[in-house]
């Protein structure tokens, strides 16, 4: 288990009943390449559900990947900011979808925990870089302006701040290499978003969406 899975899985857990309120009937679940995915799948699991594990089949995010098939739903958790074309991501799970089918999807800022020796945006060993570079694969995130009134939001600019940043949201942009805008998610799908901040001395913001199939 990483190590913010504790902590996101509430989050989960809270937008997976939105999801399952939205069905009344047996549904099909794609699960999209991140080894989260797991115990989302395991809080989704019942009678109802019938699961397919993509990343056994060598999904890659960045490829013309075609799942075979239409779902009711799409889990991609801890995946989509491994994007480097997010919109091309975000259509080909509106066309891998069934009509009235649900998304849920994350993307993450400050996510970097993972690597001993990286230097990530948010500062580390008293420097700071650019985040995603071309020798990592984070590539990518999504933003709206609706975010900087976010208690979730604030409460990260405020720890980023700390670490030498003025302006988090010029940050995000000039350290992300694609900032996928919310507006281009909403005409594919009618969304609701979560925002979740976490760890003061080592700031992370994630954003959570679960979406549901527009006909376009």
């Amino acid at each position: 288990m990483g190590r913010s899975d504790v902590s996101l899985k509430p989050v989960y857990a809270k937008l997976i009943k939105v999801i399952q309120n939205h069905f009344q009937q047996h549904i099909t679940v794609a699960v999209l390449g991140s080894p989260s995915a797991y115990f989302v799948s395991d809080m989704l699991a019942n009678a109802t559900c019938e699961f397919f594990d993509l990343q056994l089949h060598n999904w890659d995010i960045n490829t013309d990947w075609n799942l075979g098939k239409k779902y009711d739903v799409i889990l991609s958790t801890r995946c989509p900011y491994f994007a480097k074309y997010p919109q091309i991501f975000v259509e080909k799970c509106h066309a891998h979808l069934e009509s009235g089918g649900a998304v849920l999807l994350d993307w993450g800022y400050g996510d970097h925990w993972r690597f001993s020796d990286y230097k990530i945006g948010w500062a580390k060993d008293n420097e700071q870089e650019y985040c995603y570079g071309k020798t990592n694969y984070l590539w990518s995130g999504v933003w709206d302006d609706s975010f900087l009134d976010n208690c979730q939001f604030q409460k990260f600019a405020k720890w980023v701040q700390k670490l030498g940043y003025k302006d988090v949201k010029e940050a995000i942009f000039t350290e992300t290499p694609t900032v996928l805008p919310l507006m281009c998610i909403n005409s594919y799908f009618d969304t609701q978003v979560e925002l979740l901040a976490l760890w003061e001395d080592c700031p992370q913001l994630y954003v959570f969406i679960v979406g549901f199939k527009k006909i376009v």
